[in-house]
Parts: C-alpha cells; sequence; structure tokens
C-alpha cells in the first residue's frame, strides 16, 4: 500500500498543494551532477629533475540550478602542487556554476629529483557545495594515472 501525503494550504481564492518531501527541502538531484574530464599536458613527467605537467580540469554542472562547487586534487608523496613537492591537496573553489555552465581549470603537478619512477594514482574529486563550502550537497570523483619516468 502506498500512501501520499499532500499538505494543501488555502491564500485567498490560490490553492498550495506541498507533498511531505518538499516541506523539507529534499529534491530529486541526476545521478552524474557532473561531467568531470581531465587531462595531463605533457602526458609524463621526467624523473630525476624538477618538472611539472599541467592538470587539465574540464567540469560541467549538469544540474538544472546554479551550484557552489569546488574541486580537490591529491597527489600521492614525491608529487606536489609546488616546486618543493610538500603540498599533496589542492582545493580549488570556483564558486557558483550557472545550470549546464562548464569551466576549465588548469594545476601544475610537480616531481622532485627524489621522486622514483613509476605511476602514480592522482585523484580529482568535483564537490557541490550547500549554502557554503562546509556543507557538501554531491561530489564526482576520477582518478588519474600519471607516468614518471
Amino acid at each position: 500500500m502506498f500512501f501520499c501525503f499532500r499538505l494543501h494550504i488555502f491564500v485567498g481564492k490560490k490553492v498550495f498543494e506541498l507533498g511531505l518531501f518538499d516541506l523539507f527541502g529534499k529534491k530529486e538531484v541526476p545521478k552524474t551532477f557532473f561531467a568531470l574530464s581531465c587531462e595531463f599536458h605533457p602526458y609524463r613527467l621526467p624523473s630525476g629533475s624538477n618538472d611539472f605537467v599541467d592538470l587539465e580540469i574540464s567540469l560541467t554542472n549538469n544540474f538544472d540550478k546554479p551550484v557552489l562547487t569546488s574541486i580537490v586534487v591529491e597527489v600521492p608523496k614525491g608529487l606536489g602542487f609546488e616546486r618543493s613537492a610538500i603540498q599533496c591537496q589542492r582545493e580549488i573553489r570556483l564558486g557558483t556554476l550557472a545550470a549546464f555552465e562548464k569551466k576549465f581549470v588548469k594545476a601544475q603537478v610537480w616531481n622532485t629529483a627524489r621522486t622514483p619512477s613509476g605511476n602514480y594514482g592522482v585523484k580529482i574529486t568535483a564537490i557541490a557545495h550547500f549554502n557554503d563550502y562546509a556543507h557538501v550537497l554531491n561530489e564526482a570523483r576520477k582518478t588519474m594515472t600519471l607516468r614518471v619516468g
């Protein structure tokens, strides 16, 4: 048996109908909140030198309303976001992304002379926030492999 909870509010001659979940602010969201695509340029890092690659991130809002958005990029030890490769996590705050708007962001990923050759996983997370950057509404994740050597 299925019950439908509806609340009818009469204001003058107008009637407003609210569902139970409308009262608490629950709304249906699409399965894919963001379209996230990433590329490295150049494709790999040379080992044994202080060098960097550009991580190019393209993010599209698939939701029909504006969303407060940020991107978090995480790299393993041995790689970083500045020449000394100490900082292993970076948050890029994009602000409000309009409905179906596309943004393009670049981040430099550095290695050091002590970074051994191999494949490294780089995690990219696009986050939709609610009200401010402290509250998370939804997120999309992607892991890319960066070759050093």
